[in-house]
């Protein structure tokens, strides 16, 4: 939790047994008082320390007491999730009993003493003693009225009822959803106060679960005031006069490749044939930096965002449209001003050297993938249209294979698992939702942008230039085994120990593209695998197999992309780097990760409201289904579509299913089936909630699957979001796109 070099992690080490402060004075002299007070106070606020009656120090543990985060039920008992030792395995969660949480509310900090007793599946139980932290002072639910009472009842039922005055309800009536800021969190005599900040529509509806989504996660559709006004202000054409110096690159041949319903393109392609029979790559990124400047408006509502969240017919932007979709997107035919990256790349897809410059380029046409894909595989009237580029597209092409092929070789891990696309109509409701497929074009500009990210990030690196990195630590090893556990049976050898050889994942996702059977293990894995984060530093990128790596080029929707850009036009300029620079970059990988996770959850949740509204229309149907989850209350079906939803344990008849936590099965104790992560089943879709994002299936009737995979555990973690978007988390590759698609999912009707 603390770095080695610190005096929180000295103190730690030496705190193993009690101390009074004189002796850790005189046993830590170089520590000023003032300094050891202040880093004491902060281990005893995080709980990890406690002091005795007789003012001893010591480890928390060493007084019998743990630190965690309170996770609630909806029943009266709840759980703990203690504190990872540093490099060491999750430790088991606590069980906490009726009336022994200590007034902590979901997501708390707390501090709990632990006993020796155990409930009936085996947890320790403890009982917790001190709130160390809030997770937060704000929840959304239902506005209700008792009489002359008003109340506000929590979307989940993790949380209490909050009391509000009616002097506090603003505008909100009866039968609203609302967001309402704890004022109060209640103890033996009252209840929890609150006051409601934000009417967020009619509860029950579609809308305002929407609305409660994006609050939850301070996403707001609305920029204020002085921000538009800077944005409006900016000239939505080019100026050259006021460019400064740059290089121009109007004559050369550069267009876009993007969904067929992207609005903003920040990035374009060019592809050059050498003398020395080598190309010249030219990756030319919308220059944000030139419109953002640090510490204007625009700025620091970018800041603050972090990104852009997106889902099905909408975005909530980074930036203001007047940016986003205007002057910043680099439109066909028009002047704009980009940062280019030009890398020297033999035909092996080797890079041999790069310029980077402050540029202005004229795109030559808006490009789809859809189109690309069509014109490389050899659409006569498309290949006739854009005749102008069809040599280079194809160019494009044959050089990414090989940029692919190295970038394999190297170890990186290809984890193709698909993404679920929603289609929405005019009125924005689901019309249809499939996987998407990733053709060439896909493949060719995300292996563009890997090389100038790559680029970037290893000049910055070299230079010790201060920047945001995009960072992916080695997985944790107690996770790969769980993962070795489910591909031994399949033939594969996988030694956790070895987390740096990723041929031995190679090997398996390669197993996994031809054999039905396998599909499940790339997800798997890929739930092995630490997430992606900014970071201030270069420590390199586990999946991709690469010393260094960072984000530059996508600034009009991600915040670490513009520091990029900002510090790379430092390091051309030759201007000297300050410790501000430093700090700022530290400041900035922290926030970014953490919108980034707000937008991960906004997205992950709006989708599964889109698809339950989508799938609704079929409740009584049956659909082939695959087990992609089990917990002691059911188990999670997966369609092929990539719909998921619950089938109840209670609903699996004719036998008495126990769960096996370690090796996430529900097992018959009479018959011996057995459910676990890939089981094929067939399944009545019973219900389908769009305010609630829950599908309820049943087991089809007449049927009750019988795994016909072997037996193997399954990863300790509930079941992680399938898709591309959850790689690009924890991955950091990837750019966005269309999310649409037409293809309903494949049904029998009864």
């Amino acid at each position: 939790m603390y770095p080695d070099d610190t005096l929180e992690s000295r103190l730690l080490s030496l705190l193993a047994q009690p101390m009074r402060i004189d002796d850790i004075r005189r046993a830590l002299p170089e520590a000023g008082k003032r300094e050891l007070k202040e880093a004491l106070d902060r281990l005893l606020a995080d709980g990890q320390i406690m002091k005795n009656k007789k003012n001893r120090f010591a480890v928390a543990a060493h007084y019998g007491c743990a630190a965690g985060t309170y996770l609630a039920t909806e029943r009266a008992f709840g759980f703990v999730a203690p504190d990872a030792p540093e490099g060491g395995p999750k430790p088991d969660d606590l069980f906490i009993p009726p009336n022994a949480a200590g007034g902590a509310w979901h997501g708390d900090r707390v501090l709990v003493k632990l006993t020796e007793r155990k409930n009936g599946r085996g947890r320790r139980e403890a009982t917790v003693v001190r709130i160390l932290r809030r997770a937060g002072s704000e929840l959304t639910g239902a506005l209700v009225q008792r009489g002359g009472a008003y109340y506000v009842q929590p979307t989940s039922k993790k949380y209490p009822e909050i009391m509000v005055d009616r002097h506090s309800l603003g505008d909100a009536q009866v039968g609203d959803r609302v967001a309402v800021s704890v004022s109060h969190y209640g103890d033996e005599k009252i209840m929890p106060q609150g006051i409601v900040q934000a009417d967020l529509g009619e509860d029950g509806t579609m809308e305002a679960s929407i609305a409660a989504i994006l609050h939850e996660n301070a996403v707001f559709d609305t920029f204020p005031d002085e921000v538009l006004q800077q944005a409006d202000a900016i000239p939505q054409e080019v100026d050259l006069s006021a460019a400064g110096d740059r290089l121009d690159l109007r004559d050369k041949l550069i267009f876009t490749i993007d969904g067929d319903d992207a609005k903003d393109f920040d990035d374009a392609v060019s592809l050059e044939k050498l003398d020395n029979g080598h190309y010249l790559l030219g990756v030319h990124i919308a220059d944000v930096s030139h419109y953002v400047t640090p510490g204007s408006p625009l700025d620091q509502e970018a800041y603050r965002r972090g990104t852009s969240v997106y889902y099905p017919g909408h975005v909530v932007p980074m930036l203001p449209f007047a940016l986003s979709h205007g002057i910043c997107s680099l439109s066909p035919k028009v002047d704009r001003l980009t940062f280019s990256a030009l890398m020297e790349v033999d035909a092996d897809g080797r890079r041999h050297q790069t310029r980077f410059a402050k540029s202005v380029i004229r795109s030559a046409a808006r490009m789809t993938y859809n189109k690309v894909n069509r014109i490389l595989a050899g659409d006569a009237a498309l290949r006739q249209e854009y005749a102008f580029l069809v040599p280079a597209a194809e160019a494009m092409n044959q050089l990414a294979h090989a940029l692919y092929k190295r970038r394999i070789e190297r170890g990186a891990l290809e984890l193709e698992i698909p993404e679920t696309e929603i289609t929405v109509d005019e009125n924005g409701q689901p019309t249809a939702i499939h996987n998407r497929a990733r053709g060439e074009s896909e493949k060719l500009i995300e292996e563009f942008m890997l090389q100038a990210n790559e680029a970037v990030a290893e000049y910055m690196c070299r230079h010790e230039y201060p920047t945001v990195y995009r960072v992916h630590e080695n997985p944790d090893p107690e996770k790969l085994r769980v993962f070795a556990q489910f591909a031994r049976p399949f033939g594969y050898r996988i030694d956790p120990s070895k987390a740096e050889d990723t041929a031995q994942f190679q090997a398996v996702l390669r197993g996994a593209k031809n054999d039905p059977k396998q599909r499940i293990l790339p997800t798997l894995l890929l739930r092995s695998l630490a997430r992606a984060r900014y970071a201030d530093e270069c420590i390199g990128h586990y999946g991709l197999k690469a010393r260094f790596y960072l984000h530059f080029t996508s600034p009009i929707r991600r915040y670490p992309d513009l520091i990029a850009h900002r510090m790379l036009q430092k390091a051309l300029s030759g201007e000297a780097f300050t410790e501000k620079d430093k700090n700022w970059c530290e400041d900035a990988a922290a926030q970014s990760t953490t919108r980034e996770q707000a937008a991960d959850n906004c997205e992950r949740g709006i989708d599964k409201l889109f698809i339950a509204a989508y799938m609704k229309q079929f409740v009584g149907e049956e659909f082939d289904a695959e087990v992609s989850g089990v917990q002691a209350f059911g188990v999670f079906a997966a369609l092929e579509n990539g719909c998921e939803g619950l089938i109840r344990v209670e609903l699996l008849e004719g036998d008495y299913y126990q769960y096996d936590e370690q090796h996430m099965a529900l097992t018959g104790r009479h018959t011996g089936k057995r459910f676990t992560i890939g089981t094929p089943i067939r399944v009545r879709l019973i219900a389908a909630s769009e305010v609630t994002g829950q599908i309820d299936f049943a087991p089809a009737e007449g049927t009750l699957p019988v795994a016909d995979l072997p037996a193997r555990p399954a990863p300790e973690e509930p079941p992680a979001p399938r898709g591309n978007r959850a790689q690009r988390r924890r991955g950091g590759r990837g750019r966005g796109g269309s999310r649409k698609g037409k293809k309903p999912p494949t049904r029998k009707r009864r």
